[in-house]
Formats: structure tokens, sequence, C-alpha cells
């Protein structure tokens, strides 16, 4: 049973269930204290102390309901009678009753036969007993290492010889073609070899498609933004919001401890007066921090639009663990768009951005723009964050308007969606514009854009 539910945890984990040693002992205490008789009760009480959010829950309970149906029932539950249904597959046509007299025989070739206790359960109709032998084959082999499904034969290979399928081929191998068992052998062999197919075909459907997400995740994540199919938008998203809590958890400020610092004399003196001098309170001087702040500006003209749109995404969905975020958008002219993002769903905010400063592209007048709007709101807490390609279409790219805002701001970061062998390069100002960032980088991919976030993050604590 342990072994069974330890399988089913690293399942978990393939689906992208976060499981902790922690958490899987305190559902194995939990399984001990309730046991195995009701799969219903079974299935709630993984779930509740597994998952840790609606949408793990319902993995978690779909899941279940495949892990634990048929063959992958546990054998512990199978060998107590409990009332665990029974696979389908499992359900076998009687055997012709010469062969079982055959098997019986020590004379007789058959006789092989009777050294396999899954053959023997078959014969005997035992479910029970079937359902336990077969958990425990299963058990035994790395289907966590089953990816693709070209190992499906593989693995129903080598599920049949762990049930003692060999001594069966053997017998039929020295069976005469006219021998009146050949029929009943040949049906024995068909019912073991659909069992199997039907368990490895199951335990594929599970691993697989956690392998799958995976799979796709890593090369969504090194694909270019804007060559990403639109078929991919509701992973693409998912993966967005993944990545955004996997760096809130890292990000997340812990609480301050209370009590520590330097001591507050004169103000606990004066307030423990009342107390005739005895200090049961004590105060402690606190050092105000400035809160960083971010001004994100996006290009949003045609080139780079699909860039932008996942870096405001992501930012957005980090609003938890970001410092104060105000969000412009930019092409022939600049505008604010935090409001919308306050107001609206994120995807339609983008789009409405998109829709009112979409078009040719003017940094030069963007830039300055930018200094009327808000340049009397950077401090030196601030980081400006500019997502573009630099192309200015030969106008005037206002340098001394950047310079500007690099003086009064704590750092500049540039992210540029095109490869840096481009960089300056026909109407490409990003060369000069370089000089005046802190930082700048290459980033058209989502693993780009989670390892610069991940350093803003660090830089902004």
């Amino acid at each position: 049973m342990k072994q069974q539910l330890l399988r089913f945890m690293r399942l978990l984990q393939q689906q992208g269930v976060r499981v902790s040693p922690a958490e899987s002992i305190d559902a194995l205490s939990a399984v001990s204290a309730i046991g195995v008789e009701s799969s219903d009760l079974l299935k709630e009480t993984l779930a509740m102390t597994l998952a840790k959010t609606a949408q793990e829950e319902m993995i978690c309970k779909k899941c279940f309901d495949q892990f634990f149906n048929g063959a992958d029932a546990t054998q512990d539950a199978s060998q107590d009678g409990s009332d665990a249904s029974i696979a389908p597959e499992l359900a076998t046509p009687s055997i012709d009753d010469a062969l079982a007299a055959a098997i019986a025989d020590p004379d007789n070739p058959a006789n092989a036969l009777a050294n396999s206790p899954y053959i023997e359960a078959v014969l005997t109709q035992n479910e029970a007993e079937q359902q336990a032998i077969l958990a425990e084959a299963m058990g035994s082999l790395p289907l966590e290492t089953m990816k693709f499904f070209t190992q499906k034969g593989l693995f129903v290979r080598r599920l049949l010889d762990a049930l003692g399928e060999a001594s069966l081929r053997q017998v039929l191998a020295n069976t005469a073609p006219t021998d009146p068992l050949q029929p009943a052998l040949e049906q024995l062999q068909q019912t073991l070899q659909s069992q199997a197919k039907s368990s490895i075909e199951r335990a594929f459907e599970l691993n697989a498609a956690g392998h799958h997400d995976a799979l796709m995740e890593e090369l969504l994540q090194k694909t270019r933004l804007n060559a990403i199919e639109r078929r991919h938008a509701d992973r693409l998203k998912s993966l967005i919001q993944k990545l955004a809590r996997k760096l809130t958890r890292k990000h997340r400020k812990k609480p301050k401890r209370t009590r520590r610092g330097q001591l507050n004399m004169i103000k606990t003196l004066r307030k423990n007066i009342p107390n005739d001098g005895v200090l049961l309170t004590t105060y402690w001087r606190r050092t105000e921090k400035r809160k960083p702040q971010i001004m994100a500006l996006c290009d949003v003209s045609g080139s780079v639009s699909a860039y932008a749109k996942f870096l405001l995404m992501l930012l957005y969905y980090l609003q938890d663990v970001l410092p104060r975020t105000r969000s412009f958008a930019f092409a022939h002219r600049l505008g604010e768009i935090t409001q919308s993002f306050q107001q609206l769903p994120v995807e339609l905010a983008i789009e409405r951005a998109n829709w009112d400063f979409g078009g040719a592209t003017d940094y030069g007048s963007s830039l300055e723009q930018f200094w009327k709007l808000a340049g009397k709101d950077i401090t030196p807490q601030t980081t400006v964050i500019i997502l573009g390609d630099a192309r200015n279409n030969y106008g005037n790219p206002q340098f001394d308007v950047l310079q500007a805002i690099n003086d009064r701001c704590r750092r500049i970061i540039w992210l540029n969606p095109e490869s840096k062998n481009q960089w300056g390069s026909g109407d490409s100002e990003m060369v000069r514009y370089q000089r005046v960032c802190q930082s700048a980088y290459e980033c058209n991919t989502l693993g780009q854009l989670e390892r610069v976030i991940d350093q803003l993050l660090t830089l902004t604590r």
C-alpha cells in the first residue's frame, strides 16, 4: 500500500502538483488512520493532504480515478476484500477444463504453467488475486520513465515476463497445432496479452501526460515569443502564471522579526512612567525605507507587440511581490495604462493598449512624452524597464531625454527582443541607447524573461 501511494505522489509531481516530503508523510499518516476500505474517503483524504489550490485538488482527484482503477488498485485492499471495482479487462472467459487438468498433471508439458501464480489466478477466475499480482508486477516496472508511445511495446513485454507469460510461450511452442489443448492455450495467451496491454496503456496515459506537459513547457520557454502559434495561447498563459507563482514563492518577503535593532531608550522610559519606571514595554528605533518603484515602458508596435504582451502579463501576475509598478505603452505616442490593468482583465487591457498606442515607432517622441508625464515622479528608488527593439525609423532618438531619466532614477534596464548581432543595424539606435542604460539584455523567450525578472526582483528587495 505504501509503495502504491508513493507512486501516486510521484505521478502528481509529474502533473505539476508540488508534493513535499512533509506532505507525503502527512498523507501516509492520514491514510493509515482512515484505512482503504472506502475509495471516496481515500480520494478526499489524499486531496486534502496533498493539494494546495483548487486546481491541484482537481488534478489530484482526476489522477486518483485513473491511477486506482483496475490493476492499479492497492494490493492490500484486494487482499482485505475491499469493494474496489474490478477492471473490465480482468473479467476473463471460462478456460477449458481439459487445460486445467493438463496443468495439474506432472507428466504433461503444460504443468510448467503451474509455476505462474498469475496464470493460476486467471484459470481459477480469482479476480482479487489477479489484481494483487498485477499491481505488484506494475510496481516493479520503472513506469515513470515511459515518456513516448514507442516505449509501450517494451513495457508490455516486461509486464508479461513478470506475469509468467514466458512459460506459456514455451508450452505453446512445444504443443502441436493438432493438439486439443492448442485453442485453450492460445485463448489464455490472448487473455494475458490483453490485460498487459490495457494496464500499460492506462499507465502510459497517466505518466506520458505529465512528461508531455513538461516537454511542451520546456519547448515554449525556449521558443521566440513571436513564433509561438496561437493554438498554444492557453498553455502559454498557464505557463506564465506558473512562472509568476514560482517567482512569487522565491521573492515573497518574510515577516519581519519584532523586538530587534536599536532600543529607543528615551521613548521606552517615557512610555513606562505610569509603571513607576518599571520597563514593562520596550520600544525600538525604526528606519523608514522608501519603497522601490518600477516603471515599465513597452513598445506595442507590430514588430515587438508580442513581447510586450508577455512582459506586461508577467508583471501583472507578480503584483504580490513587485514594488509599485506603473506601466506605459508607446509606438507613435506614449500613454499610461496602469489604470487599465486595475479595471480590466489582463488580456483585454493589453489588447486595448495595442489599439490605442500601436503604430509606427518613434522612440524620441515617446521618451519625451514619458519625461513630461512621469519625470517628476522618478526617484532614486525607481527602476525603469524599457522593452523594445530601439528601431526609431531614422527619427530623433532624444538621447538627452534618456540621459535625464537615467540621472534621476536608480537604473534603466533595456530588454531588446532582437538578437545582439542586429543591434545598431539599419535604423536601430540600440548601441547608443545601451551606453545610457545600466543593463541591456537580449530577451525574446519566456526563459530569458524569467531570468531578467528574477534579477530585477532580487535588486528591488
